[in-house]
């Protein structure tokens, strides 16, 4: 049983993170820290997410996710790209199918600006934050590693009750699906549970 509430637990987590890993450094399994805060938050943000139109949701999928013998293409304004004729079995497409069958207004396979500076693309984050900017969804689905998470988002200036992100000027309802590792290169995830939450309505 749940003695505390989501929505205090969230929020305290989410603010503690960066002075209990200061404070206690060698002793945080920063790994689990935020396993735990994507938990709250996913179980606080879910009966708003799941009344969010699918045509008002967007999906990110990490491309460390894509098969080593993936041909794709890499676009700086859309992220990585498949082509058509591919038939290279791939969890990223077959997710991606499922998301534009329902209607999602976008699904991007988000790029590492970081690996890739010589070809001009974005920083993750920044990709990310120009979709949502661009698209206005109501509702996120974000599949990342823990690291990328606590990195770049795990700030108490980007939580509000009304969503994440507030901090850029629009809030969206999220649903984080996390990597097993934090491998750039090569990494996997919980398809099932991925699907389902993609699928996911009232």
């Amino acid at each position: 049983m749940r003695l505390i509430p989501n929505w205090i637990t969230l929020p305290v987590l989410v603010f503690l993170y960066k002075p209990v890993v200061r404070l206690f450094p060698k002793t945080v399994n920063k790994d689990s820290y935020v396993r735990r805060v994507v938990a709250a938050s996913n179980s606080y943000f879910f009966k708003r997410f799941v009344k969010i139109p699918f045509h008002k949701r967007m999906l990110f999928l990490p491309y460390c996710l894509r098969p080593k013998e993936c041909p794709t293409m890499i676009d700086p304004q859309k992220g990585l790209q498949c082509p058509d004729e591919c038939s290279v079995e791939c969890g990223l497409r077959e997710i991606r199918g499922v998301a534009r069958e329902l209607g999602y207004t976008g699904s991007h396979i988000v790029v590492s600006g970081k690996l890739h500076k010589d070809k001009g693309i974005l920083r993750s984050r920044d990709f990310l934050v120009k979709q949502i900017d661009l698209n206005r969804p109501g509702g996120v689905v974000g599949c990342l590693c823990t690291k990328d998470l606590r990195q770049k988002y795990l700030n108490p200036q980007n939580l509000s009750p009304n969503g994440t992100l507030r901090k850029n000027g629009h809030s969206v309802i999220p649903q984080v699906v996390l990597l097993a590792n934090c491998n750039c290169r090569q990494s996997s995830v919980d398809w099932r549970y991925l699907k389902d939450l993609i699928q996911a309505r009232m």
